[in-house]
This record gives structure tokens, sequence and C-alpha cells, in this order.
């Protein structure tokens, strides 16, 4: 098999797939993958002053937005921003969209990250990873036949454990998409980001938005030395299909 046939970007919030794999996505959308992108909570919580069930109905707008542009299937789900909880009745929501989708590459969180929400999707992804395949689970799902293989997204914390970069995917030339991508999600980018973080709009909107999202995947590059200016990166968890990393760069289109 040459590339990934089904992917499936499994964020906690709305924007956090366009944010953390925004080039995976568009890169193998071109070499024929189906993405799919699902946010496990309704991003009602960030911003500085619209009430939750307004900022939920403008946020899922935008994930449709993002989502057209990428031709991508995309789900929201109705969980609180904040509230998000690795609780059995989820995992097992969990585990129905999954084998629903059937994907063989799940992309998410490391549940090291620093954002609870981020967490809790981690843990529910992991937990929901064992049950895919265990038919008594959720029985009027057909359980899948094959693990998919999982990738967690790019986090700098260290404890317990350091972000590992298996898989270094140069974006260089999709960086301008991405941008367009994450400007769909302007309630985030343009509104509360330059709120929470204190770095305010300034200029065309477009170009501080290059400068203000740059800065991460410049550093992934960085870091990692891919000899591009701006890249992904992602670790192979141990919750998925074991493949290792030259197998998965290749099935990427790395190699």
């Amino acid at each position: 098999m040459s590339h990934f046939q089904r992917i499936l970007v499994i964020g906690a919030h709305p924007d956090d797939a366009e944010f953390h794999a925004g080039g995976l996505m568009l890169s193998q959308a071109r070499r024929g993958s189906r993405i799919g992108i699902l946010s496990l909570t309704d991003g009602s919580a960030g911003h500085l002053s619209m009430d939750r069930p307004t900022l939920a109905a403008r946020r899922r707008t935008e994930a449709l937005a993002a989502a057209q542009i990428l031709g991508a299937d995309v789900d929201v789900w109705n969980e609180p921003d904040g509230q998000l909880t690795d609780s059995p009745a989820l995992r097992e929501e969990l585990v129905v969209a999954i084998r629903q989708f059937e994907p063989d590459l799940i992309v998410t969180h490391r549940p090291y990250d620093y954002h609870p929400d981020h967490r809790a999707c981690a843990k529910l992804v992991q937990d929901a990873c064992y049950l895919l395949r265990v038919p008594n689970i959720q029985p009027d799902i057909p359980a899948l036949g094959v693990d998919p293989v999982v990738l967690q997204m790019c986090d700098f914390f260290t404890r317990p454990a350091p972000f590992r970069a298996d898989v270094v995917l140069p974006i260089d030339n999709d960086f301008e998409a991405i941008l367009d991508l994450l400007a769909c999600h302007e309630s985030q980018v343009f509104e509360w980001l330059p709120h929470i973080t204190g770095i305010p709009v300034s200029g065309e909107s477009m170009s501080w938005l290059a400068k203000f999202y740059g800065s991460r995947p410049k550093r992934i590059a960085r870091e990692y030395g891919t000899g591009c200016r701006y890249a992904e990166a992602f670790e192979i968890s141990e919750y998925g299909q074991q493949m290792n990393a030259t197998d998965c760069a290749a099935r990427l289109g790395l190699t």
C-alpha cells in the first residue's frame, strides 16, 4: 500500500487538527487519502466575550469551513470545552466513531500536553484503541479487523516523557495553505489567541498569523534538523498498530 487510505485526526478542540497536523492533512489529501477531523469538545470556552452557546455554534461553522478547503469529513462533539474527561461512556462513543470511519491512521495529542482537554483526548484515544477489535464492546458496530497506526502530535513538554520525533514532515510548500485553514478559525486565531497570549494582531492579519503560527513549525524544523524552514513532527504511539518509523514515513510519501 503506497499511502494511508483513511486518516482520522482526533483533537480536543475544533482547530487542533489544523494547528498540529495541517500539513499532514493537506499533503495526504493530495495523495488520495480520505481525511476525517473529529473534535471531542465544542470549543465553547475560548473567547474573551462570547457566551458558550454562541461560540460553540460559531466554532462549528469555522470547522466546517476549514474542512471544506481540505475536502475532509468533520464532526464536532457537544462535550463542553474545558471539561473533557476520559469517561467509559465517551470511550465507547469514540470506539463507535473510529469504527465507523475505519481509519488506517489516527493522529491525536500526546497524553503529556499542557491542556487538560488534550490529555483527556489522548487518554480516550489510547483506551479506545485497545477496544476497537473487541466485538462485545458496542456490538452493533462491527469491530475492526486491523488496528490503525496512531501518531501523536508534537508538543514541547518533557515530564514525564519528552516528545520523540519518529516522523518529521517538511511543510514549507504547504505553509500558506495551512494559514488558510487556520484563518477559517477566526474566533481563535484572530480573537482569542491574541488575547490569551498577549500578542495582539498587528498589521495585516495574515502576515501576523504567519509569524504567530510559524514560530512553532520553525522550532520543530530547527530542533529535528529537517533542512527545511517549517515542519510538523509526530511520535508513533504504542497504542496502535506497530509500524517502524521508516515504513511510516514511506507511507506518508517522505522517502
